[in-house]
């Protein structure tokens, strides 16, 4: 599988007056490994070319597909033939759709959006195993990283929900599932007509960025500990990981 990434990816360039293309040069560069050992190759009308049929021939591979009638070397057909046009007075595949029921078109909708998620995460995987440059007999299997995205996504965008009676306890730890129902931010207690300031517990023991002490004089009235009024407060409340 070669992954698109632009103009330079890595198909060998092919010379104007080179006869199989660019399409056989994609060809070439996926069979490499193929060639000689009499296996057959199904392509579409973009990639069969009668240069590329050749080139497989040459190579003990056989070849099957669709072609192009104007496609470039493709030889001549004898006789008088016409092309004929049968035009309908009605769009028969709207009609049909139409026709169908309304949870069957869904079904329809949402397997198309399926493929296009798994062909989406699965390039995500390899761009990231070249990005990482991981040994290949340690790369972690596809299921993984889809959990591990998963999670990621869920931590950072999700939004928690309390218990509902009659199903599984949630686990999440309390100060995310009533972050929005008891948790709010007061000022410490006075000490000498002034504020007492407590370290920020985000600050202090976060596994997201580098660990530093700051001051703050607010607190959470329910779990009593400092945070800060912008950005700790929020994590701590909505990430089990802050």
């Amino acid at each position: 599988m070669i992954v698109y990434t632009g103009t330079n990816i890595d198909i060998p360039v092919v010379h104007k007056k080179d006869p199989i293309g660019m399409s056989g040069a994609i060809v070439k560069k996926m069979m490499a490994d193929y060639l000689g050992r009499g296996h057959i190759l199904y392509t579409d009308n973009w990639y069969t070319s009668p240069a590329l049929c050749q080139f497989l021939h040459d190579n003990k591979t056989g070849s099957c597909g669709t072609v192009r009638a104007n496609r470039k070397f493709m030889p001549k057909f004898n006789g008088n033939k016409t092309r004929v046009e049968n035009p309908s007075s009605s769009d028969t595949p709207d009609s049909e759709e139409e026709a169908r029921p309304h949870h069957e078109r869904s079904r329809k909708r949402r397997k198309t959006e399926l493929f296009i998620q798994n062909i989406t995460m699965l390039n995500a995987y390899n761009l990231w195993l070249v990005k990482k440059n991981i040994d290949p007999s340690k790369k972690p299997k596809l299921r993984e990283f889809v959990c591990n995205v998963a999670y990621q996504l869920l931590e950072d965008f999700g939004e928690p929900t309390t218990n509902i009676k009659g199903r599984r306890p949630n686990p999440m730890p309390d100060r995310i599932i009533d972050a929005y129902s008891r948790h709010y931010p007061v000022h410490t207690e006075m000490a000498n007509g002034k504020k007492k300031p407590r370290d920020c517990y985000v600050c202090k023991h976060t596994t997201r960025r580098q660990k530093k002490r700051t001051r703050v004089v607010i607190i959470c009235n329910e779990c009593n500990i400092g945070l800060c009024i912008v950005g700790c407060f929020r994590d701590y409340h909505t990430l089990k990981n802050f």
